[in-house]
């Protein structure tokens, strides 16, 4: 009896210590697998991204498109994306820009692909501007040919293409007098922005003088150009240009191709969720591109009056009629000159002429 007494006691130990085990296992599991979780999510940073461009981090560009676009990335990837950048052309200026992104020395690049000669043909279409018209969705206009026009995408595939699109409005600026009719075109100086640009204003019976985007400034300041389409009037308020540019020729000149690219290999590294938010951001870029522009441009006006005397100056309807005739061979040339290339440049042009009046305005078309 007392053996079996012994014997019931030891069974009942080994049963309680067994379960002692067993639930020491479990919560050991337990712990361990809050502890992956938690490392795993401490060790889940973002991904930092170095963004360059050449524009300044300050000034109504900044505030009212930089600034709310890489805010936006933030948000829209869920913090999984941090951009690191790089304003003013701290690491790559104007024409290094392209290489800068291809070269991955940076991640993600703003590029004025005019800066580029020769590389981009299609989007050189940007030179023209049919000086009658007031295209307010430039951007859009650009990213409906890309997508229509494999030969134009072709041009960008060594980037991944965050956004393309195209400035609003690069008026005529000028030092010296303003400029209203053909007669008053002739024989002035201008800023030679590219081949097709310079032609156009020879036509207009000016003397183009081509120069780099680092020497326009000397250039007006001295008196060697009398101004020229110099881009849009954010840039008399921003760098204060409207110092000694007093006159501006409200007429649209030529729009500049822009184009927001990431190195491809940075691109085939992100997660499939941050590609696919980063992509779902284009059209909400392009928008808020266009807008802007629409937006400054007459919030501008007024306040570039008072501070710095501005004379705006629209020349009239049947005054324009006489440029655009002018102009229309130059237009003829350039489709030419794509279909010397084998790209389809009549029917490209064809269909940029017809967006380009699909989204233009009259509120300031000439009277």
């Amino acid at each position: 009896m007392k053996n079996n007494k012994l014997w019931k006691l030891n069974a009942l130990v080994v049963t309680l210590l067994a379960l002692i085990l067993a639930l020491s296992a479990l919560l050991g599991a337990c712990s361990s697998g809050t502890t992956t979780a938690t490392s795993t999510a401490t060790s889940a940073k973002p991904v930092t991204l170095i963004f360059s461009t050449h524009e300044p981090g300050q000034g109504l560009y900044y505030d009212g498109f930089w600034k709310l676009w890489i805010a936006e990335i933030e948000k829209r990837t869920n913090g999984k994306v941090k951009i690191e950048a790089h304003f003013n052309g701290e690491l790559a200026g104007p024409p290094d820009a392209w290489d800068a992104v291809i070269n991955k020395t940076v991640d993600i690049s703003n590029v004025h692909l005019n800066n580029v000669p020769d590389k981009f043909p299609m989007t050189d279409y940007t030179a023209f501007t049919t000086y009658s018209l007031v295209n307010y969705k430039p951007s859009q206009v650009m990213w409906e040919l890309y997508n229509k026009y494999p030969q134009m995408q072709d041009e960008l595939k060594e980037v991944h293409v965050m956004y393309l699109g195209s400035t609003y409005w690069t008026s005529l600026a000028t030092t010296k007098k303003p400029v209203s009719t053909l007669a008053d075109w002739k024989g002035m100086k201008s800023v030679g922005t590219g081949k097709w640009q310079n032609i156009r204003q020879e036509k207009l019976g000016c003397i183009p003088v081509s120069m780099g985007p680092m020497d326009i400034l000397p250039s007006l300041q001295t008196g060697v150009v009398d101004g020229g389409p110099l881009g849009t009037l954010v840039i008399l308020k921003d760098f204060g240009w409207g110092d000694f540019l007093p006159y501006v020729t409200h007429v649209r000149m030529q729009c500049i191709p822009l184009l927001i690219g990431m190195n491809k290999s940075v691109w085939n590294s992100l997660p499939a969720d941050v590609q696919q938010a980063l992509d779902g951001m284009r059209e909400w870029t392009l928008n808020l591109h266009d807008s802007f522009y629409v937006n400054v441009e007459n919030k501008l006006m007024p306040e570039l009056t008072a501070q710095y005397k501005t004379q705006f100056i629209t020349p009239t309807k049947d005054e324009l009629a006489k440029w655009d005739a002018l102009d229309k061979p130059v237009w003829d040339d350039f489709a030419a000159s794509l279909e010397s290339k084998g790209l389809p440049g009549k029917a490209f042009m064809a269909d940029y002429t017809a967006l380009e009046k699909k989204y233009s305005s009259s509120e300031y078309a000439p009277k």
